[in-house]
């Protein structure tokens, strides 16, 4: 009995994938960081004080953005 030939699958570009996720969370941070900016109790802040802040010194990205959002309005 002879094995059907299968073509195979395309390989996912996966760290392409990756980076494009990357620079979307690092926009959203990046946003949330400039609307906090532009709050009245922001606007005196420096930017990097309101990074540390936000993220908490937290080096995973996802893992901000997942709490930002947790915690959003």
């Amino acid at each position: 009995m002879a094995l059907a030939k299968r073509k195979p699958e395309p390989v996912p570009d996966l760290a392409g994938t990756i980076m494009r996720l990357r620079g979307e969370v690092e926009s959203f941070i990046d946003g949330k960081i400039a609307q906090i900016k532009q709050s009245r109790d922001g606007r005196d802040l420096p930017l990097e004080v309101i990074r540390q802040s936000l993220t908490r010194g937290d080096s995973c990205l996802c893992r901000v953005a997942m709490n930002i959002l947790a915690t959003s309005d």
